[in-house]
């Protein structure tokens, strides 16, 4: 809630989380015109803005301010969307440790695969991820109090037995499909010693 600076209301508002996005909406009853700035993540691409039902007038980019000026009416309702997609990222290709490797986020979240939630016998450093990976957000409940975890297939190629070795022969052996959940960064290392990993190969 805002106040102004003769302590009467100016703005009430609501937070809601969803599968799709954050859902942010006000009502706002100023005496006189006000201008709303509200803040649109860089996370944030195809973010939208309503006013009272309707597409707001407003500049509307991520990394930036979207700017609501007018006298506002007692009911007024301002809807701010966030998509959150699930993205696919990159590092600097000088950062070489990283290289062709990708890393999962949704939204401002950044996902993790974790030793626990693989086949036995699957370790993490053999996982990797397609370009066109689909990976689902699924709302787990029995989680930590509920946390919303991303599932999909990846690939795995098997290391093999590396002893007495420092190289080898290219396998030839495609990788094999494999189901995986991703789960948030901030949640690991609550089952146990477990092997963790941010970063995974990319894989055709």
């Amino acid at each position: 809630m805002s106040r102004n600076a003769s302590s009467k209301r100016l703005a009430s508002s609501r937070v809601e989380s969803r599968f799709s996005g954050f859902f942010n909406s006000s009502q706002c009853a100023p005496a006189h015109e006000v201008a709303l700035r509200l803040r649109v993540p860089g996370w944030a691409d195809g973010a939208t803005i309503r006013l009272n039902g309707q597409p707001a007038q407003a500049q509307v980019e991520p990394g930036s301010y979207a700017v609501l000026r007018r006298r506002w009416q007692t009911g007024d309702v301002i809807e701010l969307n966030l998509p959150l997609p699930v993205r696919l990222l990159e590092a600097h290709p000088r950062v070489e440790e990283l290289r062709n490797q990708v890393a999962v986020m949704r939204g401002p979240r950044v996902y993790c695969l974790e030793s626990p939630d693989l086949p036995a016998q699957v370790r993490v450093a053999e996982v990797g991820l397609a370009r066109e990976a689909k990976l689902t957000p699924r709302q787990d409940e029995k989680r930590w109090g509920g946390v919303t975890v991303l599932e999909g297939e990846a690939r795995v190629a098997r290391q093999g037995d590396w002893s007495g070795r420092l190289c080898r022969e290219l396998s030839s052996a495609p990788p094999a499909p494999c189901r995986i959940v991703l789960i948030p960064y901030y949640a690991w290392a609550n089952r146990d010693v477990s092997e963790m990993t941010v970063w995974m190969p990319l894989t055709e």
